[in-house]
């Protein structure tokens, strides 16, 4: 099956721009509803993307509209589908824009067409799809296939041999009509193929021969000419000797230009790069709030991205962008890459970058699966190269070297760039907006299997399917941090967490911030009695005063905060864990900051938790509520025990180890150990940069607080010697600082053990239970499956078939933490790829023996800090249940914190699986499930029902030493 990628652009009016997209807007529910007339228009019509933006022109450009389509078959099948099925939508939108319709629609778009390629002499453009050889209807067909067979598994167990199995389903198939002909396999070797062909040196030098021809061809073919007319007259009036002799130094001097231009070149597009001045301020939040509006829909997988960049001026920006483009062109064409795959990432449905012609814009469309925050992390760790190559040829980029390097890999410089270039989606349409493209291949897999298993060993690959694949930079500033950083303060065994809200008048909020401010503990050596902590939300920073600027540079997601409409779609605090139930921390009880308390006794943490809300109280604010975690273990001499969570199992074994700490230096696991800056601003990330923290004017540092905001640490953002004094130089507010996220956790704690009781009940005697297992240990071998480790925090992937301590002395035994899923547990066959712990941190699990995939992981981990509490601590009167004070830091709480819950612990088709979610602290209602993959075909866990309720909760902000004093100090 052919397939086509199309882009009509005509140009209007821009007078005309808001009222087209207002139009745009009304269309919202006929597209992104199941029942909407668009979506019932294009259903099963071989449309897979298509989406309408108003691109607007700058100077004396025509604004367009550029209607972007992915159909099946040529461009004329593509605009006889949409001229046919959406003429009703598409003519208004015109008459709107004032546009004159001439002749039929679909003749009208196709002379409106936008052809694009890689030559010299085309427009610059690059198409480029997910999902190639695969039509609507059979990527369809396919998924209603793979669902039907995912019942049949549910409701018959495995038989002992699972090639019995598999003829089992097959028969089942045969005897659907609808189903039975997809027992005749489809080509699939494009999409099945799995190794990429690297990229050697012989193919890099035939790259750069056949580029040179491609793009240098009328230079060459003009010193061609003039090499013959000189040979041919020195020749004629000289002689055989003096027209050969003319031949090799013409060749020689057109060698010696041919070189001259490149090296002229290059040194032209290095001076450009070092002139570039790229922009790095945060998106306009009217804009930002548009997006939110159309990211992340109900019962989507996918999202979609309008993307307008400038480009910068001169010939050779249009010159180095064809190159850009030609060279992915061919890596793409030849195969470098695996089908379906840009680099290794292969989640894009459909994409297109595109030199919209007569203005200066670059245009690029995507269709791709899971979260804008994955997408653009996959760029940044796996295909940097290509698209610095691409954008660093636009306006604000972050600054880049040789066209291809650095740029794209300053992460949150890129991220910013790519919102502020990022277009509201108004009108977007997809054929199976609930499949990724990972599902989509593995459905292509299974269907290919029916037709071709016929081994034991092939049919327990294909039941596989179905569940299974000066100073440092980096020295911590130890003083300025405060204390919880450095770990959950195990010793302090009596704790409180009171959320507050803050005086009215600014002075009064300064006045109780500097009370309490002696009282705050910094440093990783804390006192024996007492420690405090000090965090303040984004409205206890406008309390307090914060400078505008400083406060708008803060992230978006931390201003909006946690009970954020936006917020509740990444975090599924949605039905009754939505943020108006909440007990703290939602619309009506806003949280402008939270104290945290330790101590050594209770008495201890009593008094001090009234003297803090007898401060607080005497400025006018108010504890409007207060957690108090159940007490930890008594610990004896310095072995301190294991702290467990409500349901039973030991918590916080594994954590990221912040390298420059004292932890690091007694245990610096390669595996876990992470950099400073995922963690605390002001320092290098995973990545080598220093991410953008807020600053404030030297002017408001009255009493030269905070430190410089060094340019050597901004990338380009700043340049040194501009003429600015030292003391000129902004300050950095965010430095030693991170972010806190503090989530109330109830868990219900009856009905998970009652669950792990039926499940055992009713899968007692499943093939996929190991006949090594204590019979009696089933209902907790379970509930290890959905963790991810045994109740005594022992792990699977170690001790697959019961507790360590069954066979170690209890208080001899440590819990394990330094294995790899990939390397010891690819299948999934010891701890399932949607246990708890498996989502929340793959490790390398997503690209086995992968080091770089470790990297990329631990860009996205938290450091825990969390306690349990009973139901007499929840600072609820009514509640009957015990929780979860879950309590994290991390340096970009989108990045990180978000990236987890969204992307890995709420992502339904994570790692292949599909209609899961973690079944754990997962929102699956009664319907949530767990495959459980065995050699012998699948467990699939049913009927998982919701045991964790969110309560309340923040989004805060955990300043420094230097910049809680700057703050008490504001005027």
């Amino acid at each position: 099956m052919t397939q086509s990628m199309v882009t009509s652009a005509i140009p209007f009016d821009r007078g005309r721009a808001d009222v087209v997209d207002a139009l745009l807007d009304t269309y919202r529910p006929d597209l992104f509803h199941r029942s909407g007339r668009i979506r019932e228009a294009l259903h099963d019509k071989g449309v897979h993307f298509l989406s309408i933006t108003v691109v607007r022109g700058d100077g004396t450009e025509p604004t367009h509209l550029v209607l972007e389509i992915s159909a099946d078959g040529g461009p004329d099948d593509a605009y006889a589908a949409v001229a046919a099925n959406l003429e009703a939508w598409i003519t208004p939108i015109l008459h709107t824009a004032r546009i004159t319709l001439r002749g039929p629609l679909q003749d009208f778009l196709a002379g409106h067409r936008v052809r694009t390629g890689q030559g010299l002499l085309q427009v610059a453009g690059l198409d480029f799809c997910g999902t190639p050889g695969l039509s609507v209807a059979r990527i369809k067909q396919e998924w209603d296939l793979a669902r039907k067979l995912r019942d049949v598994l549910d409701a018959s167990p495995p038989d002992v041999r699972a090639l019995d199995t598999f003829y089992r389903a097959r028969r089942i198939v045969a005897e659907d009509p609808d189903l039975k002909p997809l027992l005749r396999p489809e080509p699939l070797e494009r999409i099945a193929a799995a190794e990429t062909s690297g990229l050697d040196a012989a193919y890099i030098v035939g790259l750069v021969l056949t580029g040179l021809a491609t793009f240098l061809w009328p230079v060459l073919a003009l010193l061609a000419l003039l090499l013959a007319a000189a040979t041919v007259a020195a020749w004629t009036s000289h002689g055989a000797t003096v027209g050969a002799l003319t031949l090799v130094v013409g060749l020689g001097v057109a060698l010696a230009v041919v070189v001259g231009g490149l090296v002229a070149l290059y040194l032209a597009l290095r001076r450009k790069e070092a002139a570039n001045r790229p922009v790095d301020g945060l998106p306009d939040p009217d804009l930002m709030a548009a997006i939110a509006d159309s990211e992340n829909l109900k019962d989507t997988q996918q999202n979609h991205l309008a993307g307008i960049s400038v480009m910068q001026p001169g010939l050779l920006r249009e010159l180095t962008l064809r190159i850009a483009f030609w060279a992915i062109g061919r890596m793409i064409t030849d195969r470098r890459f695996r089908p379906g795959f840009l680099s290794d990432i292969g989640t894009i449905h459909y994409a297109r970058w595109l030199r919209l012609p007569g203005t200066n814009k670059l245009l690029f469309f995507s269709n791709y699966g899971g979260s804008w925050e994955s997408y653009l992390e996959d760029f940044i760790t796996k295909a940097s190269a290509g698209l610095t190559g691409a954008w660093s040829n636009t306006l604000g980029f972050p600054r880049t070297e040789n066209l291809f390097f650095k740029g794209a890999t300053d992460g949150d410089r890129f991220k910013r760039w790519a919102r502020r270039q990022q277009q509201p989606t108004r009108f977007w349409y997809s054929a199976y907006p609930h499949l990724t493209t990972a599902r989509i291949r593995t459905n292509a897999a299974i269907r290919q299997g029916l037709g071709r298993v016929s081994t034991e060993d092939e049919a327990a690959a294909w039941l596989g399917l179905f569940g299974s694949k000066v100073r440092p930079d980096s020295l911590i500033e130890t003083f300025e941090v405060q204390t919880l950083l450095y770990g959950g303060l195990s010793r302090h065994r009596f704790a409180a967490c009171l959320a507050l809200r803050l005086p009215e008048e600014a002075a009064s909020a300064r006045a109780w911030l500097a009370s309490i401010a002696p009282r705050i503990t910094f440093g990783d050596q804390p006192p024996r009695d007492k420690v405090l902590i000090a965090a303040l939300s984004a409205s206890g920073l406008r309390r307090l005063g914060l400078p505008k600027d400083t406060y708008d540079a803060f992230p978006a997601g931390f201003r909006a905060g946690m009970d954020s409409p936006g917020r509740a779609t990444i975090l599924a605090d949605t039905g009754d864990d939505a943020a108006r139930h909440w007990l703290w921390g939602g619309p009506s009880t806003t949280v402008d900051a939270v104290l945290l308390l330790y101590a050594d006794t209770e008495a201890t943490r009593d008094a001090e938790a009234a003297s803090l809300a007898a401060a607080i109280a005497e400025t006018g604010g108010a504890v409007i509520h207060r957690v108090d975690p159940g007490p930890l273990p008594a610990s004896e001499g310095d072995a301190v025990k294991a702290v467990r969570e409500p349901f039973g199992f030991v918590d916080g074994v594994s954590q990221p180890i912040v390298r420059g700490t004292r932890r690091w230096l007694r245990q610096s696991d390669a595996i876990h150990t992470v950099e400073p800056g995922e963690f605390l601003l002001g320092y290098p990330d995973g990545r080598g940069y220093f991410p953008p923290s807020p600053t404030v004017p030297a002017a408001l540092d009255h009493g030269e607080l905070l430190p410089l905001a060094d340019p050597a640490q901004s990338r380009g953002a700043l340049i040194p010697d501009f003429g600015v004094s030292r003391r000129e130089a902004a300050r950095d507010f965010g430095r030693n600082g991170t972010f806190l996220v503090i989530r109330q956790l109830a868990q219900d704690v009856a009905a998970f053990d009652a669950y792990l009781e039926t499940a055992a009940r009713d899968h007692a005697g499943h093939p996929a239970i190991p006949a090594q297992l204590d019979p009696a240990l089933l209902p907790e071998w379970i509930g290890a499956k959905m963790v991810g480790r045994w109740k005594d925090g022992s792990s699977l992937v170690r001790f697959p078939h019961g507790p360590a301590t069954r066979r170690h002395a209890p208080d001899r035994f440590r819990p394990d933490n330094g294995f790899l899923y990939g390397a010891e547990d690819p299948l999934g066959e010891r701890c399932p790829l949607g246990a708890h712990i498996r989502r929340t941190n793959p490790r390398e699990s997503l690209a086995p023996d992968s080091k770089s995939e470790l990297g990329i992981v631990n860009r996205h981990r938290i450091l825990r800090v969390g306690r349990a509490y009973g139901p007499a601590g929840s600072g609820d009167p009514g509640e009957r249940k015990p929780g979860l004070l879950f309590m994290c830091l991390n340096a970009d709480i989108e990045r990180q914190f978000e990236f987890i819950q969204q992307t890995w612990a709420y992502a339904l088709q994570f790692h292949g699986l599909e209609n899961e979610v973690d079944p754990i602290i997962g929102r699956g209602g009664k319907t949530g499930r767990l495959t459980v993959p065995s050699p012998r075909g699948p467990l699939n866990l049913t009927g998982i029902k919701d045991f964790v309720r969110m309560r309340g909760g923040a989004y805060l902000f955990m300043p420094s030493r230097s910049a809680l004093h700057f703050l008490t100090r504001l005027d």
